[in-house]
């Protein structure tokens, strides 16, 4: 190890370090959601291309100083977390949970563990600044893993604070590396000669820390901007969503398990129980927080749009929204929890309120939603009259029977976060089945199509007009 590679791998730990408390304040700020903005995935790659280099700039380290269970202990490490991060990678792209991804998360975090006990244990536990960090490590990584089991166990927001916190305590790991290296580079002598091969591996270090930075730099205001932009617009909706809170009336329903749906109901504008009205159920994406019963009503798109004067004149109804809880969905994605059998429940029970015709039962939602919308007419195609099932998907081989349900769906051709296919698979399953569903494709839109959609010539007389036999 000479001069030039201790000050690279330090220079690699500090960009590790800096991004790292970037995308923590990042995710503090917007949560889960970051995952689903466009600019995550150059600055993940980025990011893991410089974590990998730093990685296995510290394996020539252990090597050089003959640390070999911190050596075979890194190794292990090292390839776990790149299992891990591909996994992450996919389900970024697919905007799919897959089934090996918590054990994959499992496997890097033991894996993690036993590299941090590697440090404190072992020969290189000798060096106080390593043995530091070991510790540090091994308690977070221990952290960690609890979390990640109670989540499994028990998915609310404590499991997700905690590993949020820790996530963030993990990232100020590369400090003590560096106190390390650094306390290193000052005893190391120089050479009296540099021979024409050092200056070349010199150069190439140079230009490699200089990519790392541009490209850590670029897309880092890139990701900063969107998100930046993202919380920005949140602020202005929840003044609104506030506004539009209070005409619903917020509701509980429980079931003979002790289950408990909280959820939002709209009574028709001038409602009379002596009438009838169809019920319009507004499945939430889930994009914003959980436990935030207000804003999740931002996720509740079409319940916005219906919940207007105009609306409520031009077309009188119930507007039921469920709540999602934490780590939940309403069904359709595969290898994620859902509550769509309590949501079934609840619209059931409504039958007993006046004035709701349950001839006329709609269903609609956007993204999660929309997965959602395509779920409950596949499930329970009984309760529903008609469906608008928006950037969503599900399983084509249970299309079928959805056939006496009216369907209108929509989708951007170039939807990144829900595959475009989603929406084709099903609409083309019904019509092999014998179907007449309806489907609308905007070309060169992306994910977020709503607008475009609640403006649609005869979209919502089209809805209104439906009534199951």
């Amino acid at each position: 190890m000479n001069k030039s590679l201790y000050t690279f791998l330090i220079f690699l730990l500090g960009l590790v370090l800096a991004s790292g408390i970037f995308q923590g304040i990042m995710y503090f700020q917007l949560g889960a959601r970051i995952y689903t903005l466009d600019s995550v995935i150059p600055w993940f790659l980025t990011v893991n291309a410089v974590s990998i280099m730093a990685s296995f700039l510290l394996l020539k380290y252990y090597h050089y100083r003959k640390y070999w269970f911190t050596f075979s202990a890194a190794v292990i490490a090292i390839v776990a977390t790149t299992c891990y991060s591909a996994a992450t990678y996919t389900v970024l792209v697919s905007r799919v949970v897959v089934p090996y991804y918590i054990p994959i998360l499992l496997f890097s975090l033991f894996a993690g563990t036993v590299y941090a006990v590697s440090l404190v244990f072992s020969k290189a536990g000798k060096e106080s600044w390593l043995k530091a960090g070991g510790i540090f490590m091994l308690i977070d990584g221990l952290v960690l893993i609890s979390a990640v089991i109670l989540g499994r166990i028990s998915p609310d927001t404590t499991a997700e604070r905690i590993t949020q916190w820790a996530s963030m305590a993990g990232s100020l790991a590369p400090v003590f590396f560096i106190m390390q290296f650094r306390t290193e580079l000052r005893i190391v002598k120089k050479e009296n000669t540099v021979v024409p091969f050092q200056r070349s591996v010199a150069s190439l270090l140079n230009i490699l820390g200089a990519l790392a930075f541009v490209f850590t730099i670029f897309c880092g205001l890139r990701f900063a901007t969107e998100n930046s932009s993202s919380v920005y617009w949140d602020k202005q909706n929840f003044e609104k969503t506030k506004q539009l809170a209070q005409l619903f009336e917020a509701r509980i329903f429980v079931n003979s398990k002790e289950d408990t749906l909280l959820y939002r109901l709209l009574k028709p504008l001038n409602y009379d129980p002596k009438k009838k009205y169809p019920l319009v159920v507004c499945l939430p994406y889930g994009g914003q927080p959980a436990t935030d019963k207000i804003r999740q009503l931002e996720g509740a798109v079409a319940a916005q749009l219906l919940s207007t004067d105009v609306n409520r004149k031009k077309y009188p109804a119930f507007i039921f929204v469920p709540n999602c809880p934490p780590g939940s969905g309403w069904g359709g994605i595969p290898n994620y929890h859902s509550v769509d059998s309590l949501v079934y429940e609840a619209i059931t029970a409504l039958n007993k309120e006046p004035g709701i015709d349950t001839k006329r039962r709609y269903v609609t939602g956007l993204s999660r939603g929309g997965y959602g919308a395509w779920n409950f007419i596949c499930k329970h195609p009984e309760l529903f009259a008609a469906a608008i099932p928006v950037s969503g998907g599900g399983d084509p081989g249970l299309a079928p029977k959805a056939l006496g349900v009216a369907v209108w769906a929509f989708h951007g051709t170039k939807d990144k976060n829900v595959p475009v296919n989603g929406s084709r698979d099903m609409i083309a399953a019904i019509k092999k089945a014998g179907g007449h569903p309806k489907y609308t494709e905007f070309p060169n839109e992306g994910h977020n199509i709503w607008y475009q959609v609640s403006i649609v010539p005869g979209l919502w007389d089209w809805l209104f007009a439906q009534r199951r036999d």
